[in-house]
Order: structure tokens, then C-alpha cells, then sequence
């Protein structure tokens, strides 16, 4: 499989795996958490989104 951001082949290094929606939704892979997160950070996913914690 191929990483998502830089298309180096994941396997190769500390993969990170991650899924939207669906249990059975077919994961998208990253060599590591900085190619995830840059892959984020690129394409603004993250932005407008929080986590609110009440209790």
C-alpha cells in the first residue's frame, strides 16, 4: 500500500492506518504520524472541528 501524502510504500516504515465512516471502510495509510498530520494540515480537515467536553 502506498501512503496517501507521499506515496512511499507504508510497509517500509511506521505505518499509521485510518478509516472514516463506516466499520468496514477501507483504511487509508500514512508512513507515520507526521505524513498523516501534514496530509491533514494540507487539505484543512481539521479546521472549524473540536472536541467539547462537558460533564
Amino acid at each position: 500500500m502506498d501512503c496517501e501524502y507521499c506515496d512511499s510504500t507504508v510497509e517500509e516504515h511506521d505505518p499509521v492506518y485510518v478509516a472514516e465512516g463506516a466499520v468496514d471502510a477501507e483504511p487509508m495509510g500514512f508512513c507515520n504520524y507526521a505524513c498523516l498530520t501534514t496530509y491533514v494540515d494540507e487539505r484543512g480537515l481539521a479546521d472549524g472541528a473540536a472536541c467539547n467536553w462537558s460533564p
